[in-house]
């Protein structure tokens, strides 16, 4: 009965699986690995409710040498198969941040934990001594199943190559920031990138970024495993003077992607590409030129690194009428503009404060009396869809 329970909620969102646990014991019963097995990788106050149940274990850890405790029904953190890492530390204290994850990944380790993901987003921040904590040797045997792995947080990525060319055998999926201001550790990253790829048993799927890094010694690394690349994608990469005659030999290659593609590569590949504009922040974009290859009747996925993002889908077209630049105090405009800023709002945040709001409302200063570009439709209609 669990395992066909476990075949029907496979594909549930956590909403859902959260509403699975409480049907009845068997449901619960397979619904707990699967609700647990990435329990920092949605909302904050997903990975804050699971920090506490973790903490709680490591407490309890602390305690049994002492006294008998009471054991929770489940132990949660052997479900573990995904961990956003950032999610994790944006849950703590900084004063506590390393102590309590160094706490956190022994007691996995202990666990015999094998993740299979591994992400670290683009906070915008350097704390580079708790960042790497989880390249520590102790570790390895945790890391050393990883099929998927995602590094943007800005810190030198030197002790990152080192531990994943040394533990990770099984990658299908790598895409890193290499950018780095020291010239040594740079090279050192990309000297354990080749021993990474050299590692490697299985198709890979590769995203490296770097600003102005020597391509030159990127496609060095690349020569002898030209034939497991799956997907590549090269971004802001300096390349001046490279050769690309490499990419006849890519036999297995469904997709390749790159910023400011030479005239050669277009001599290669064909000039049959399509563009992606990725927004990396309010003012910044990268443009990187995609070429998509069928391999065995694959049908190729449409931009595979940003299969969530996708700007090349069709939009409905905007109409615009002439603004009026004011602020309002009708009622009835400013239960619109709350509504439309609190859409925004959860759109964008997993919690938020009167200062994020403060912040969302502030935006709507210039008010347009009978139109909304953002939604399309006026401020009657909306008032009459939404509230009647």
């Amino acid at each position: 009965m669990v395992d066909v329970i476990a075949k029907v909620i496979e594909d549930f969102s956590a909403r859902d699986l959260h509403s699975a646990l409480l049907v009845n014991r068997e449901w619960c019963r397979a619904t707990v690995p699967m609700y647990w097995k990435a329990p920092f990788s949605f909302t904050m106050k997903r990975s804050t409710t699971a920090l506490k149940v973790y903490e709680s274990f490591l407490e309890t850890a602390e305690k049994s040498t002492q006294q008998t405790v009471q054991k929770p029904f489940f132990d949660y953190p052997l479900f573990i198969k995904e961990l956003n890492y950032t999610n994790l530390l944006a849950c703590l204290e900084m004063y506590e941040m390393a102590k309590k994850v160094e706490a956190i990944l022994q007691m996995l380790t202990k666990y015999e934990i094998r993740l299979k993901t591994f992400i670290m987003d683009n906070t915008g921040a350097n704390n580079e001594r708790v960042y790497g904590l989880w390249t520590a040797p102790c570790y390895a045997s945790m890391f050393s199943s990883l099929n998927y792995v995602e590094i943007h947080t800005p810190f030198p990525k030197n002790n990152v190559m080192k531990a994943l060319a040394k533990n990770c055998a099984e990658l299908s999926h790598l895409d890193i920031h290499l950018h780095d201001t020291s010239v040594p550790r740079a090279e050192e990253s990309i000297n354990h990138l080749k021993e990474l790829l050299s590692a490697q048993t299985r198709p890979l799927n590769l995203r490296l970024v770097f600003p102005s890094g020597s391509g030159r010694s990127l496609l060095e690394t690349f020569q002898s495993r030209l034939e497991s690349f799956k997907r590549l994608e090269l971004v802001k990469w300096n390349f001046n003077g490279c050769d690309w005659e490499w990419l006849k030999r890519c036999s297995n290659l469904v997709e390749f992607a790159i910023t400011s593609p030479p005239p050669q590569v277009s001599e290669i590949l064909g000039t049959k590409n399509e563009s992606y504009r990725l927004k990396v922040s309010k003012n910044s974009k990268i443009l990187t030129e995609h070429w998509h290859f069928n391999k065995n009747d694959e049908i190729p996925s449409k931009f595979y690194f940003h299969s969530d993002k996708s700007l090349m889908e069709s939009q409905s077209p905007i109409i615009t009428q002439p603004r009026v630049s004011r602020r309002t105090n009708d009622p009835k405009k400013l239960q619109y503009i709350r509504a439309n800023a609190m859409i925004k709002m959860f759109k964008e945040l997993d919690y938020y404060s009167s200062e994020d709001e403060d912040n969302y409302l502030s935006t709507y200063d210039d008010y347009d009396d009978g139109y909304d570009e953002s939604l399309g439709i006026s401020y009657e209609s909306y008032l009459d869809s939404q509230f009647g």
